[in-house]
């Protein structure tokens, strides 16, 4: 008998993807989610399970017979709804641009305000546009601190934020507290003046964008990797700065006569050495010590300049550079991980999908699946479904006969042509006799 492969596999999935996709479905095995205590849960997950605690918790409050505890727990589900509210609106695109537009906005303004003209007549409106500014950074301050808590601490950028905002809100408190009398005049006006120097800090502010503009994340890289590298420039600093000292004093105890204003003191000679480094006025050191009679000076100026910028300086640049290429290589690699997990979750989403495999089947197993998917009980009744199938056998026997007629027919001209030739073959045979 001959073996088919499955009618699920061929006339299913042309008309009946509904009936392939519930058959697929019933065959997997129904598998109870555990959760176990000793399992990783990461933070979305746990955050989710605390919420849904959470609502469940106020649920039942809210559903409570004494009177007290459905207040609190409608209290408590307009916070949460508060609270979703405030997460959407810091967590908006939108919110960060308007705040780099902020700052922004306050660099020209503490730009414009070194202009003595400018301060002068319009010292109140940058008075008052400084309040503004105030406002708008200790409202975003105090949102992410009801959003993210104690981990809005964890991010270093938002540490120079509070440091920025508190320097600020110190500067805008302070004549306040000293119109009232309870400090002295000198003193106030001394702290008054150190922290007008913190003003400028806040265009600093315009880096904290660097976490959700994606472009400037190169700019972390090029941070995290200087800092990364203090370790390994360590060494090198310490033999830069041992040489430095070495020739100080090789220069202040030879040169301080021919040049007392550069080589006088020890401060001035480790000043005028350190300013070597950029190899800036070094013609000029030597004429002067030349035409003062100490010419020599030249054999001790190449021998530092040697030493210190041709070799120290640009091992200090080769560190930075090999370690900048150890973080590109790090990102590709995680760059490639990640694309092959997600390679990897999509092929293991298709094999999901891809059919179970099923065994052949024979005739009468395909015509009988066949006849259940395409005529099922919710489309047909019972008695109709019996009278479709006699039908369909009787149309399949005369189909048969009619094969079989025809095959005797065939069989039946094939003699008479047989006979035909083999009586003219004996007529032809017997006239040439």
């Amino acid at each position: 008998m001959e073996i088919r492969p499955s009618y699920r596999q061929t006339v299913a999935g042309k008309g009946s993807t509904s009936h392939h996709k519930s058959s697929v479905a019933a065959k997997q095995p129904h598998k109870k989610r555990v959760f176990s205590t000793c399992a990783a849960l990461d933070g979305e997950m746990l955050k989710r399970l605390i919420q849904k605690d959470e609502q469940r918790r106020i649920r039942e409050q809210r559903n409570s017979r004494k009177g007290w505890l459905r207040a609190w727990g409608a209290l408590q589900d307009w916070m949460h709804q508060l609270f979703r509210i405030i997460v959407a609106f810091t967590e908006d695109p939108m919110f960060d641009k308007f705040i780099l537009f902020v700052v922004v906005l306050n660099t020209g303004t503490l730009v414009a305000q070194t202009f003595e003209s400018v301060t002068v007549r319009g010292g109140w409106f940058f008075s008052a546009l400084d309040s503004a500014f105030l406002a708008i950074y200790l409202m975003e301050c105090v949102l992410k601190l009801l959003v993210w808590g104690r981990l809005y601490f964890k991010n270093p950028w938002n540490d120079l934020d509070f440091f920025i905002i508190t320097m600020s809100l110190i500067d805008f408190l302070l004549p306040l507290i000293e119109s009232t009398g309870n400090f002295s005049g000198g003193q106030a006006s001394t702290i008054f003046r150190i922290l007008k120097l913190f003003k400028g800090v806040r265009a600093i502010r315009a880096f904290r964008v660097l976490r959700t503009i994606r472009f400037l994340q190169n700019l972390q890289s090029i941070v995290s990797t200087c800092l990364q590298s203090l370790q390994s420039m360590g060494a090198i600093i310490i033999l830069m700065f041992t040489f430095l000292f070495m020739f100080a004093v090789i220069f202040r105890e030879m040169f301080n006569e021919s040049d007392p204003h550069r080589f006088g003191t020890m401060f001035r000679t480790i000043f005028t050495l350190f300013q070597l480094l950029t190899l800036d006025d070094w013609a000029f050191i030597y004429s002067t010590s030349r035409d003062n009679g100490a010419p020599h000076i030249i054999i001790f100026l190449v021998l530092y300049i040697v030493v210190e910028y041709f070799t120290f300086l640009n091992l200090f640049i080769a560190v930075l550079v090999d370690n900048f290429q150890m973080t590109i290589k790090r990102r590709m690699a995680s760059k490639i991980q990640k694309f092959q997990d997600i390679y990897e979750s999509e092929m293991q989403s298709m094999k999901k999908l891809e059919p179970q495999p099923i065994e052949p089947q024979t005739d009468e197993e395909f015509y009988e699946e066949a006849l259940k998917l395409t005529y099922s009980e919710n489309k047909y009744g019972k008695r109709e479904i019996e009278l479709i199938t006699s039908y369909l056998r009787l149309l399949a026997s005369i189909d048969q006969n009619q094969q079989t007629f025809r095959s005797q027919g065939c069989v039946l001209e094939r003699l008479i042509d047989t006979f035909f030739e083999a009586t003219e073959e004996d007529s032809q045979g017997n006239d040439h006799e």
